[in-house]
């Protein structure tokens, strides 16, 4: 039983990225909110109804897969079933990277490939852009939010596509397409899946944004069992935060 045990516990510690950060995110303090609760918006009805493209009673984007037009961007349920009784599509908010065709390049519900297709950057950035960033990091009135000024400044330093590479996830991970992605908040994230892409992951360097809610014990002893960098576990991590990150990063991208 105990070579078994250190034979799993071996796997882990020894499993990729080399260096792997997580930040959790948390509201910034009563007197700093002051300043920007006018800029709190939800997505309107107009604005979905304006990006809506018809699949039956949903409406269907490329990136993000079906979801209900009468529910800010609320995904469809992996095994829900239409009116007919069919199954209907899987779609870009409930699937693993694991469950993408590898024989292809792009799959237009999985996005890239990763494993197969994409180079090997110096740095790689995971931003969590499930519902509950709503809370951490909402989108003002311009459609813009912290993670995207941050990304924005990061790309200035590490060309995106070349030493950077950003990947923006939920439920399910998948290449950044375009940078105003980073402020639309919908789907759910998960621990466990969390877990799981880390331990696939064969990045250099990896950082990883998500909210002080995935903070739990089950996280944290995996991060420590990576020897992983931690910030904002006491609460102390604000999405204005990451624009005083950008120089930090820059230098491991190089």
């Amino acid at each position: 039983m105990l070579s078994v045990f250190l034979f799993l516990f071996s796997l882990m510690t020894s499993a990729a990225p080399a260096h792997l950060e997580v930040w959790f995110l948390s509201t910034e303090k009563k007197s700093a909110l002051n300043e920007l609760i006018d800029d709190r918006i939800r997505f309107s009805q107009k604005m979905v109804e304006r990006q809506c493209e018809k699949v039956g009673d949903y409406c269907f984007d490329p990136q993000y897969g079906l979801y209900r037009p009468e529910s800010e961007w609320e995904p469809v349920p992996l095994k829900q079933t239409g009116k007919e009784g069919k199954e209907l599509p899987k779609t870009g908010f409930d699937r693993n990277l694991i469950d993408c065709d590898k024989s292809t390049t792009f799959d237009i519900f999985c996005g890239k490939a990763r494993a197969e297709a994409a180079p090997k950057m110096n740095l790689e950035v995971w931003i969590d852009t499930s519902s509950s960033m709503r809370e951490m990091d909402f989108t003002d009135e311009h459609g813009s939010c912290f993670r995207k000024s941050f990304m924005t400044r990061l790309d200035s330093e590490c060309s995106f596509g070349k030493k950077l590479n950003i990947m923006i996830f939920d439920s399910s991970i998948k290449q950044l397409g375009s940078f105003d992605s980073l402020c639309i908040n919908s789907g759910l994230n998960s621990t466990a899946r969390m877990i799981d892409w880390i331990e696939r992951s064969e990045v250099k360097n990896l950082i990883l944004v998500t909210d002080i809610n995935e903070y739990t014990k089950e996280f944290a002893d995996f991060l420590a069992l990576k020897n992983a960098k931690i910030r904002g576990e006491k609460g102390d991590f604000s999405a204005r935060s990451l624009l005083e990150e950008v120089s930090h990063l820059a230098k491991m991208c190089k």
